[in-house]
């Protein structure tokens, strides 16, 4: 790496911070970018500056360095700690190593101390960029270690007939792949395009380093995967096992996205089916993942979308063909008005070729005009509202297939005039769903984005899409707004102590509550108290 390697100091004397700081000479390969007094100020210089590394003291108020790690692994994955200390018990060195801490410096801090310290790091961050992304590398260690024929047994089986292949499971078994043992997650991981990415050639090995990274992430997680690449994405089989299996893929989804946006220079989407088991159904795995992605950029419901998310019901069985309703559902959720009359128009004369009458296509309109009811309750849509009428009585007053594909076009050009409307409605609905119960909530001390993510049954990425897209904040200074406003008001209008206010805005430590309060506010809690009642 050319650039130097960017480094934020936590410590919180400030005489140790300078120290140090003025021990990191221009020629170490490091350059300190911020420098913080305490935890929740160095986890905002983290938003701030992403930086390579964290130097943090390992005793300090309010969080410690261990807590600080242990945020910086769950929410910012790309960052490594080193930790510096005066202390030596065995119980802060094992919760060190299981966080993965780089290294240790030991108080008092020596020029030769830091110097070996940087250089060490150095290497070792030089090494992570050589060794883990560059597409050479990568491109060698994909050839050397999954052969190419699983791909192309995977590719077989899923791009042959519905009948199946059944010598492609064979083969597959042999390899020692199996679907049989446990229940997995399909996800389908596709790269979003830009203009840095027309040529072929490149585009693939670029697919190649994302495939890499993603398999380091699963395999840090100690997932059982099999992977292979298909059409213009990468499908990864993730199977189920451990405690908190659900929570931990999904973090590992999060892992994927920043990991690959920021060693890549690349974005990718990942559209993520039910739970399945057995070979049987990794082609409706499949599909399912591919539709979720589809939804995404319908619905706008960011990077990682499950599909179990998006659908509150598995989709009828119709008499239609599968390529056909497909090609409906297509267009009615992602075409221009010309081309959902293009599809209706194909469907229609390819309908109208036998010349029957339309007695003899019964189930076929049944089954037709399924395909719109489905894509209204997508939308969430009121098809009373729209026909002003009786569904049943409408369907019974056709007299020809004509009238029947005029209603189907008709219907689906209204229903499309709802998309914006729906989409804002769908995530408006959740958010306001997270902003109550953070408002009948917020006294609790234990309140948190996971928990919240467990009450509505969506995931942390979502919700702070939610938050971001709509507030332009995120979920903890959004709590941290509502705390803040109903200590003001208790300030205000009651004669409350201090520390009682603090536990009333779901604080424990009435030190941390006058810190969070002073600097939202401006002043202290007593300071504005006093100036209020002047």
């Amino acid at each position: 790496m050319n650039e130097p390697y960017k480094m934020i100091l936590v410590d919180d004397e400030d005489e140790v911070r300078g120290r140090i700081n003025s021990k990191i000479s221009s020629n170490s390969g490091f350059i300190v970018v911020g420098t913080a007094g305490n935890g929740y100020d160095a986890i905002e210089l983290i938003e701030q500056f992403s930086p390579h590394v964290v130097l943090t003291d390992i005793k300090m108020p309010y969080i410690d360095g261990i807590e600080l790690a242990a945020i910086i692994k769950r929410d910012f994955p790309t960052v490594r700690v080193a930790f510096i200390t005066g202390y030596d018990e065995f119980d802060y060195a094992r919760e060190a190593v299981e966080l993965h801490v780089s290294s240790y410096l030991t108080k008092p801090v020596t020029q030769d101390d830091i110097s070996n310290f940087l250089q060490k790091l150095k290497i070792e961050l030089d090494d992570e960029f050589q060794e883990k992304y560059n597409i050479e590398v990568l491109r060698k260690r994909y050839e050397q270690s999954i052969p190419l024929i699983i791909d192309n047994y995977f590719n077989s089986y899923l791009l042959t007939s519905l009948a199946g292949n059944a010598s492609d499971i064979e083969n597959l078994k042999e390899h020692g792949i199996s679907l049989d043992d446990t229940r997995y997650f399909l996800s389908f991981v596709q790269l979003e395009r830009n203009e840095n990415l027309r040529d072929v050639i490149e585009y693939e090995k670029l697919k190649l380093s994302v495939r890499s990274v993603i398999q380091t992430i699963l395999e840090r997680y100690t997932f059982g995967y099999y992977s292979f690449m298909f059409h213009d994405g990468i499908v990864f089989l993730i199977k189920e096992g451990g405690i908190n299996f659900l929570k931990r893929v999904d973090q590992a989804f999060y892992e994927m996205v920043k990991m690959t946006e920021k060693f890549l220079s690349v974005k990718i989407d990942i559209g993520v089916s039910e739970l399945h088991r057995e070979f049987q159904t990794l082609r409706i795995a499949y599909h399912e993942a591919e539709k979720a992605l589809g939804y995404s950029k319908f619905l706008n419901t960011g990077r990682i979308v499950y599909i179990n998310q998006l659908e509150g019901q598995k989709p009828k069985v119709l008499n239609l063909s599968e390529a056909e309703v497909q090609t409906i559902e297509y267009a009615a959720k992602f075409g221009n008005e010309e081309e959902i009359r293009r599809v209706i128009g194909d469907l229609r004369n390819s309908a109208l070729q036998h010349n029957h009458v339309l007695a003899n296509y019964r189930f076929y309109i049944i089954n037709l005009v399924n395909v719109v009811v489905n894509f209204a309750e997508s939308v969430k849509s009121d098809m009373q509202g729209i026909l002003g009428e009786d569904l049943l009585e409408k369907i019974a007053g056709f007299r020809n297939l004509e009238q029947l594909f005029d209603w189907v076009l008709s219907i689906l050009l209204q229903l499309r005039t709802l998309n914006d409307t729906t989409k804002m409605t769908n995530s408006q609905r959740l958010l306001d769903s997270a902003v109550t119960y953070i408002t009948t909530h917020y006294r609790d001390p234990n309140l948190s984005m996971e928990l919240v993510c467990d009450e509505l049954g969506i995931s942390i990425s979502y919700i702070s899409l939610l938050f971001k897209k709509h507030k332009s904040t995120t979920f903890v200074k959004y709590l941290t707004k509502v705390r803040m406003e109903k200590a003001q008001e208790l300030l205000n209008f009651t004669g409350d102590r201090i520390v009682e206010i603090a536990h009333q805005c779901g604080y424990r430590d009435v030190y941390y509550f006058s810190h969070s309060f002073k600097k939202f506010i401006g002043v202290s809690p007593k300071n504005y108290r006093d100036k209020s009642n002047a």
